[in-house]
């Protein structure tokens, strides 16, 4: 992917300014809050929303001036945009006419979990399924680019989840690249290998989800819901506790799963940075189990009160949220050693 867009909107007292050259990615991700510009500048990419001054170049093509038939570049909305006098499968035939034969209808339907819709009319479909069906739709068309603003919105998470790996796969099959939206630290870190963070209509940083998930000196490290994914491995599941031991690199952490995943590569876990607690000792006498050894490489207070902190943890970065004054009384210092006791822990799912 080579795309380079340079465009301004004025909505009252919000302006949307971005100069943007997006590396090479397979899938890149788009993500910020809500109202922070990110589905605007899908618009103007899809060629829905055009201004003197645009400039947009994408592999070499100029596409300021095109319309959006002429641009070859597909758009999945979040509200799916059917159409409803037609059945399921007579949505998918009329896109798979503008494609190259890469898939069938009916198994695109299958993997995407919604073969029995088929027959369905488009009208009568709830949310998340218009939403599947959409991006079924998008993809049978193989459009040069496709553009995916917040297309899991609908579904529950693990149904979210599960989509995401579905789409990676069939990213990789067809090699169409994709800019996907969202406000969803888990999606855009199991799809996206870039990141472009926006902030109030302005590009914050870019980066891969890990670099930017790991910093102290962006907006996001302010939100409630700050943290990061780490990669980890299955060293042992126990079924009559229905507990993981999962490895990250010399150390485990103790998850408790179900079942055992279904693969044996690596897992992606989400830890809050709201969910550690943080000591200069060991503590001996606690329910806390999970333990993991860190070094601290900084400390930086990011709003009023609370403090981040980022750890090493091997060759990861985990985030620590604590408050000023205990930042203070524990008297931290770059290359400290720290134990960081994990109280909660998500597994996203396998990578």
């Amino acid at each position: 992917m080579s795309l380079y867009l340079k465009a301004r909107r004025d909505f009252g007292p919000f302006t949307l300014a971005c100069d943007l050259a997006l590396p090479p990615s397979r899938i890149l991700g788009l993500f910020g809050p809500s109202g922070c510009g990110k589905s605007t500048l899908l618009r103007i990419i899809a060629g829905l929303d055009r201004a003197p001054g645009d400039a947009l170049r994408w592999q070499g093509r100029e596409l300021a001036a095109l319309p959006p038939e002429a641009r070859r570049i597909g758009l999945v909305f979040q509200d799916a945009r059917l159409f409803p006098h037609l059945s399921v499968l007579g949505n998918l035939q009329l896109a798979a006419r503008k494609g190259r034969g890469r898939w069938q209808p009916q198994a695109l339907a299958a993997r995407l979990g919604f073969a029995e819709l088929l027959g369905q009319p488009a009208h009568g479909l709830s949310g998340g399924q218009r939403q599947r069906v959409a991006l079924a739709r998008a993809l049978l068309a193989e459009p040069d680019l496709l553009l995916l603003d917040e297309p899991f919105s609908a579904l529950d998470r693990r149904s979210r989840i599960h989509q995401a790996h579905v789409l990676k796969g069939l990213q990789q099959e067809s090699g169409i690249p994709m800019i996907f939206v969202s406000h969803a630290m888990e999606e855009v870190s199991l799809l996206c290998d870039g990141l472009v963070l926006l902030a109030e209509g302005r590009v914050e940083a870019q980066g891969t989800p890990e670099e930017i998930f790991a910093r102290t000196d962006l907006s996001l490290a302010s939100r409630d819901d700050v943290g990061v994914m780490l990669s980890a491995t299955l060293s042992h599941y126990d079924e009559h506790e229905q507990m993981a031991t999962l490895r990250l690199g010399e150390q485990t952490l103790m998850v408790t799963m179900e079942h055992a995943p279904d693969e044996a590569g690596p897992l992606q876990i989400k830890v809050a940075a709201r969910d550690l607690v943080i000591a200069t000792e060991p503590i001996v006498h606690s329910s806390l189990s999970n333990c993991l050894e860190t070094r601290l490489l900084e400390a930086r207070e990011v709003r009023p009160g609370q403090t981040l902190l980022q750890l090493a943890l091997g060759q990861q970065i985990l985030l620590a949220r604590i408050t000023s004054r205990s930042a203070k009384r524990l008297a931290l210092v770059p290359g400290q050693r720290l134990y960081a006791y994990i109280k909660a822990v998500s597994l996203v799912g396998e990578g």
